[in-house]
């Protein structure tokens, strides 16, 4: 038992970006839940950040899941008006508080990092203080859409840019076990982009897949959601099936996880 303790390793989960299609990472956390997988540190960018927040304070899976049926653009999105970017990450701020709370990273159950991008340097800033909230705007500000949001002497931008998997920061938060959600594409598409969204869309999903593959090996556990790809980065009311995606891929490798963590199966 003592040497048990000893040993036990410390479980980071990193949940990587993806906009709409971050929204698999619910189906991901309820299997580790189900599962009784324990997590003690999440790092996460962009929409990863949005749910790994609300697991992060505590909310149930279920209320999540909830939460991931309700969003919508129309909810999120609020116009700028004389600044860099069309909407603001108000919104985002907004939704963010009245369902998990206007709380900081200090009140959280599970120690939380979220990955962002300085504008100014290209860099990825790590958010682990503060506002929880405003941290996850920065890092789900979609150049060009969103307008920065400015933390400390930071401009920030979404985090996908530099880090979309932060495998490493999960470890240099204290993990010597990381599972890593992926939920950008990984293999060629076969199904063409209808639209410029979606042309623009598959250009950020080439980018971010080729700046995490590093970290993608580097994860004790690698779960990558397929995700159908008539699913397109918008997609918000495709969250049922998202969901389902993240639950199929998780269940493929729990039983690796529950091995590694000297689980019963």
């Amino acid at each position: 038992m003592i040497w048990w303790l000893f040993n036990k390793k410390k479980v980071g989960l990193v949940l990587g970006g993806g906009v709409a299609r971050g929204i698999a990472h619910v189906g991901v956390l309820k299997v580790l839940e189900e599962n009784k997988i324990p997590v003690d540190f999440i790092a996460a960018t962009s929409s990863g950040a949005l749910v790994g927040a609300a697991y992060a304070a505590g909310l149930e899976i279920r209320v999540i899941e909830e939460i991931a049926a309700r969003i919508s653009w129309s909810r999120i999105l609020k116009v700028a008006f004389f600044r860099p970017g069309f909407v603001t990450g108000e919104g985002l701020e907004d939704f963010i508080v009245k369902y998990v709370g206007d709380i900081k990273f200090s009140d959280l159950k599970i120690p939380f990092s979220v990955i962002a991008t300085d504008l100014r340097t290209g860099d990825a800033v790590v958010l682990d203080e503060g506002r929880v909230a405003k941290a996850v705007a920065a890092s789900s500000a979609v150049s060009g859409l969103f307008t920065p949001e400015e933390i400390g002497h930071h401009q920030l931008v979404d985090g996908g840019l530099s880090d979309n998997l932060p495998v490493d920061i999960a470890k240099e938060m204290g993990a010597n076990y990381v599972i890593a959600s992926d939920v950008v594409p990984s293999k060629p598409i076969h199904t063409m982009p209808k639209d410029s969204i979606q042309v623009l869309g598959r250009s950020l999903d080439i980018f971010t897949h080729k700046l995490s593959i590093e970290n993608r090996k580097k994860a004790d556990i690698l779960i990558e959601p397929q995700i159908d790809e008539d699913v397109w980065h918008l997609d918000l009311h495709k969250a049922k099936h998202l969901i389902s995606a993240g639950e199929v891929a998780a269940h493929k490798v729990i039983n690796r996880i529950k091995r590694d963590l000297g689980l019963r199966s």
